[in-house]
C-alpha cells in the first residue's frame, strides 16, 4: 500500500485544505492519506483557533485516514527545524509521498529552483549567517535566497517551507517523494476573504466573526461555531501571565530554550515591565530582527521548557489523534511506535517520554487558558472512524 502525508495546522480546516487533499490523492493514487498536524499551538506562536481534537475530527471527515499530532517543540520552530522534525517522523512511518501547497510556480519549475538552491546550500548558509547580523532568520533566509535565484514570485512563506521539506528529505536520505501542488484562489498571506469559496486560513481567522461560512466545509463551520460559543476565540493572555511570572519573579533562565539568542531575555524584560497588555507588548517587542512569531514561539517554548537539545533527539513514536480501520496498515508497518493510550507510554524511551510530556503540558496549558477540561489526551477517547 502507498501512503501520502500532508503536514498541517488546519487552523481552521477550510476548502483549500480539502482541495489540497483531493489533488494529493489524485496525483499520487495513494491508498492511505495521513496528516501530521500541529497540536494546540501553531508555528506562528499562537493558540489554535479550535482545539486539536476538533481539528483532527474535521480532517477525518474531509477524507484523511489518520491524524498524527506534531510534537510541540517541532511546531514552535522556524521553517528549517519545523520541516526537518516533521519529515523525520513521516520517514519512520514509511510514508511514500509528502504533498504540500506552493504558490506562483509550476510544480516542475518549482522543483528546478529548489534543486538549484539545494545545490548551493553552502552558499545559502553563508549568506544567511552573514545577514543574520542585522535581521531575523526568516528575513535573512529570504534575502539570501533572493541573492541566489533573483527576486521573483518564488519567494513566499509557503514556498520557503516547501523548500525546507525537500531539503529535509534529501538531508536524511529519505525515500519520500515530494509532490508540490499549486494553491488556487488565495495566497497564504491574504487577509481578506475571496469572492470564490477558497480563502486562506489567515483570512478566515481575520474574519471569524464575519461571513466566512462558505469558505469552510460544513463540518468545520459547525466545529468553529461550537468552539466560539462555548470557549470564545483563544488569545495569548493566559500564557502571557505565565511568561511574566517566570521571567520577572522566578527569573527562569532562557539560555537553552528554543528560539532564544543571547540578550533576548533582558530585551523582553524591559518591554514586559512597561506593558501589561499582550497586544501592546508584542507590538513594541517586534523588530526586523525579532519577528512577532519568533517572540511568541520563544514565550511558549520558555513556559514549556522546550530545550534546544530536543532537536538532537531521534524520536521513535507518533501520537495518534484519530484513525480509521484502513490505517491499521500503518500500525503494522511503521518503524516507530504508536501512542494511543497511557499504557503505550510504557514502551517509550526516556527522550520520547520527555517529548510526549511536553505535548501533554502544551494541551493542558491551552485548556487552562480556555476554561476547558484538563488531561484530555488519555481520557478523551481516540476517534475511530
Amino acid at each position: 500500500m502507498k501512503t501520502l502525508a500532508i503536514i498541517s495546522e488546519f487552523n481552521p480546516f477550510h476548502n483549500g485544505h480539502k482541495y489540497l487533499l483531493d489533488q494529493a490523492k489524485e496525483k499520487t493514487k495513494a491508498d492511505l492519506a495521513i496528516t501530521l498536524m500541529s497540536g494546540d499551538f501553531v508555528q506562528r506562536g499562537d493558540p489554535a483557533i479550535i482545539d486539536k481534537f476538533s481539528r483532527s475530527d474535521c480532517a477525518m471527515k474531509a477524507g484523511f485516514d489518520m491524524v498524527i499530532e506534531m510534537p510541540v517543540y517541532i511546531s514552535l520552530q522556524s521553517a528549517e527545524y519545523f520541516a526537518l522534525g516533521s519529515v523525520k517522523i513521516l520517514d519512520k512511518m514509511g510514508v511514500d509521498y509528502l504533498c504540500f501547497g506552493i504558490e506562483n510556480e509550476d510544480p516542475n519549475s518549482f522543483l528546478e529552483k529548489v534543486n538549484l538552491l539545494i545545490s548551493k546550500s553552502s552558499q545559502l548558509e553563508t549568506l544567511t549567517k552573514k545577514k543574520l547580523e542585522s535581521s531575523s532568520f526568516t528575513k535573512a533566509r529570504y534575502d539570501a535566497t533572493v541573492e541566489i535565484i533573483g527576486k521573483n514570485n518564488f519567494i513566499t512563506s509557503n514556498n520557503i517551507l516547501a523548500l525546507e521539506y525537500i531539503r529535509a528529505i534529501k538531508k536524511i536520505n529519505s525515500k519520500i517523494t515530494p509532490v508540490p501542488i499549486n494553491r488556487i484562489s488565495s495566497a497564504n498571506k491574504d487577509f481578506d476573504l475571496k469572492n470564490t469559496n477558497i480563502s486562506s486560513s489567515t483570512a478566515i481567522r481575520n474574519n471569524i466573526f464575519d461571513n466566512y461560512k462558505d469558505h469552510v466545509p460544513s463540518f468545520s463551520y459547525k466545529a468553529i461555531e461550537y468552539s466560539k460559543e462555548n470557549f470564545g476565540i483563544p488569545n495569548m493572555d493566559y500564557e502571557f501571565g505565565l511568561f511574566k511570572y517566570l521571567l520577572l519573579i522566578n527569573n527562569k533562565s532562557m539560555d537553552d530554550i528554543l528560539a532564544y539568542e543571547i540578550g533576548m531575555d533582558n530585551y523582553l524584560k524591559k518591554i514586559v515591565l512597561k506593558n501589561d497588555n499582550f497586544s501592546k507588548f508584542i507590538a513594541e517587542a517586534t523588530t526586523k530582527r525579532y519577528t512577532s512569531s519568533r517572540i511568541k514561539r520563544l514565550i511558549l517554548n520558555y513556559i514549556l521548557n522546550n530545550k534546544t537539545k530536543f532537536n538532537d533527539y531521534d524520536l521513535d513514536f507518533y501520537k495518534v489523534l484519530a484513525f480509521n480501520q484502513k490505517s491499521q496498515y500503518i500500525f503494522s508497518n511503521s518503524k516507530s511506535k504508536p501512542v494511543l493510550t497511557k499504557k503505550d507510554t510504557d514502551k517509550l524511551s526516556v527522550p520520547d517520554k520527555i517529548i510526549l510530556s511536553k505535548m501533554l503540558d502544551a494541551s493542558n496549558m491551552y485548556n487552562l487558558g480556555q476554561g476547558r477540561e484538563l488531561n484530555q489526551d488519555f481520557t478523551k477517547k481516540i476517534r475511530r472512524y
